[in-house]
């Protein structure tokens, strides 16, 4: 086979990037696949090949594109092909969003890719695999160089510092032996001179007399007035009386912010708020989980973007499941699960020493040598990640829905009841547990000491420099929904928005029936021995929020 050019182009024969293996000019490229699109619309034939008079088009489409190989005609059709889908799946793995922009941005790349699979229009006998190894470039001995150079440098630097330690002690030595010296030949003037001194400022000089005095001779009266620890040093457990100032007030009253504005001003918190993490009170650690042998660990974070109706504008999930084993019996083992089909979109990546074809064909987390075990030393695992991204007004990825009702009177003082609720598909995938979540809390971006909660039984506030931090407590499976009404000052609705959002919810009375945002269920876990016997585990949940507003 003989391949002349291999190109990507639009539906419409536009070439967004191209490259020759043998001499064609760019004319007679842009020719060949302007006319392309003209042979497929007359061509019936249900093959993925095309021909003119002189050459053949092996073509591929790829979303909005077209990946084509042009070849001479007597070129083997099925290498061509097998070459062709080479190209397509390098293509997608250089690329993250298949679209013009990201072709162009990756063009080099691309390029580098193709001159490795065709050399002189001849298919060079490369995995994927080789190929992205070659592309990279890792050399084993250029690392090894590597560390040489640094230790190098790393040897010149102490070499460095301890010649400027030792010039630096040679030049102490010899100012010292210098000093001597002219002590020693100018002593007798110096302390003629000295005397003289002394003798001439004596009569200025008046030092203040020692009285010495009995302790029986002092009476109470001067104890009280001059305290002897007065003239003393620091003492511990003392206390220094200090005049009471704004700067020493007690530490109680600093806790309150200071406000120097009459009228609040809206914080952007796109560009000045951190997390809400940071600025609200921090949230204590969790412990270690204990682990009774096999503990499995199902972590999620979402980013939300909810509109002030409560419908979805955007929604992700990523989350992966973590495996922690601290018996060596139960190492040899395997985890069966139930995720979702395709339809639902959410993508599946197992570990590289998973046997992924068995768990995209049976949903079993199963290590690629049976005769390994998993390791038994207690430290967690990542076995399985997935990622799911949740299209508009699809609260299916959603745990908690936020709608917000503003109205305003004369005074520029906004009322605000915001209403909360966990979604229907968090409480049917949570059915079975009665935890409640560990942390909801709402950040309106209006800092304002002029805050008036109402109608809130389980609701309190904190303010900062970022705005008003309302803490939601009691929230849970057998309580989902709440609201509260706040009056803050505002003259603008878009003043208060966008809140956000952190929640945090964790659970260890999770089972085999309830599922994750990413619909992953576990059903059990099983020896990886021929009758496959349950062995016992635990399953822990966490929830958190990446990134969650409300606009």
């Amino acid at each position: 086979m003989v391949v002349l050019a291999a190109s990507i182009c639009t539906r419409g024969g536009k070439a967004l990037l191209s490259r020759q293996f043998r001499e064609l000019s760019n004319d007679r490229i842009t020719a060949l696949l302007a006319n392309f699109p003209s042979l497929i619309s007359n061509s019936s034939s249900q093959h993925t090949t095309v021909e003119d008079d002189s050459v053949r088009y092996v073509y591929q489409p790829l979303e909005e594109f077209y990946i084509v190989l042009i070849t001479n005609k007597t070129s083997n059709i099925l290498q061509d092909i097998d070459t062709l889908h080479l190209f397509a799946s390098t293509v997608s793995n250089l690329l993250r969003n298949v679209d013009e922009r990201e072709v162009f941005d990756h063009a080099f790349e691309i390029i580098d890719a193709f001159d490795e699979i065709i050399s002189l229009g001849f298919k060079e006998n490369l995995t994927l695999s080789q190929i992205q190894t070659f592309l990279e470039m890792d050399s084993h001995e250029e690392k090894i160089q590597e560390i040489i150079e640094r230790n190098k440098e790393l040897e010149a630097t102490e070499e460095r510092k301890r010649k400027a330690k030792e010039i630096q002690r040679k030049e102490l030595a010899k100012r010292n032996l210098e000093q001597l010296s002219q002590s020693a030949s100018s002593g007798g003037y110096d302390s003629f001179q000295s005397s003289q001194a002394t003798q001439s400022y004596q009569p200025t000089y008046q030092p203040t007399p020692i009285i010495e005095t009995n302790t029986s001779t002092i009476n109470s009266h001067s104890l009280s007035s001059k305290p002897l620890t007065g003239r003393g040093g620091l003492q511990l457990g003392k206390k220094t009386t200090r005049p009471t100032t704004e700067s020493h007030q007690p530490l109680l009253a600093q806790s309150q912010p200071v406000f120097h504005h009459t009228r609040p001003q809206p914080v952007q918190l796109a560009e000045a708020t951190p997390p809400i993490s940071q600025s609200a009170s921090p949230v204590p650690t969790n412990l270690k989980v204990p682990n009774n042998g096999i503990l499995i660990t199902v972590n999620e974070k979402v980013s939300v973007v909810l509109s002030r109706e409560g419908a979805a504008v955007s929604s992700e999930v990523k989350g992966d499941l973590q495996l922690r084993i601290n018996n060596v019996e139960l190492a040899h083992s395997k985890i069966l699960l139930e995720t979702g089909d395709r339809s639902t979109g959410i993508q599946y990546n197992t570990h590289p020493k998973v046997d992924r074809n068995l768990f995209t064909s049976q949903g079993v987390i199963s290590l690629k040598d049976k005769t390994k075990p998993f390791p038994a030393n207690d430290h967690a695992l990542g076995v399985l990640r997935w990622r799911a991204v949740g299209k508009k007004d699809d609260l299916s990825l959603i745990p908690i829905v936020i709608i917000a009702w503003v109205n305003f009177d004369n005074a520029g003082t906004a009322e605000v009841t915001l209403e909360y609720e966990l979604s229907s598909d968090f409480l049917d995938s949570h059915a079975s547990s009665n935890e409640s979540f560990d942390t909801v809390k709402v950040l309106v971006p209006i800092a304002s000491p002029d805050v008036n909660l109402k109608e809130a039984e389980n609701v309190s506030y904190d303010i900062s420099e970022f705005g008003v931090i309302f803490n939601i407590e009691g929230l849970s499976i057998e309580n989902p929904s709440g609201s509260f009404v706040f009056t803050i000052p505002s003259e603008d609705e878009d003043s208060l928005f966008p809140m956000e959002l952190q929640v945090e919810f964790s659970s260890t009375e999770v089972t085999e029936s309830d599922s994750a945002l990413g619909k992953i269920k576990v059903i059990d876990i099983v020896s990886n021995n021929d009758d496959e016997t349950s062995l016992p585990f635990d399953l822990h949940y966490n929830l958190q929020s990446e990134s969650y507003q409300v606009e």
